[in-house]
């Protein structure tokens, strides 16, 4: 999930981030973009977590679950 989180924090910050002209405008695009690759990390595992998690859920009707 880290390989495409990054590819999104990049392509966020290359097709909305500043201009870069000068080295503290870089690092500001630097640590935007780590930014948004560490939040598009937290929604990929979130979305990750939520979907294994509705796979492991039974799908048999209550009366024809064993105990």
């Amino acid at each position: 999930m880290l390989k495409f989180a990054l590819a999104l924090g990049i392509a966020y910050e290359w097709l909305f981030g500043a201009t870069v002209f000068a080295l503290p405008s870089l690092e500001t695009a630097v640590i935007h973009a780590v930014c948004a690759t560490l939040l598009a990390w937290m929604v990929l595992e979130t979305f990750y977590v939520l979907y294994k998690a509705a796979m492991s859920l039974d799908p048999r009707p209550p009366g024809q679950r064993r105990r």
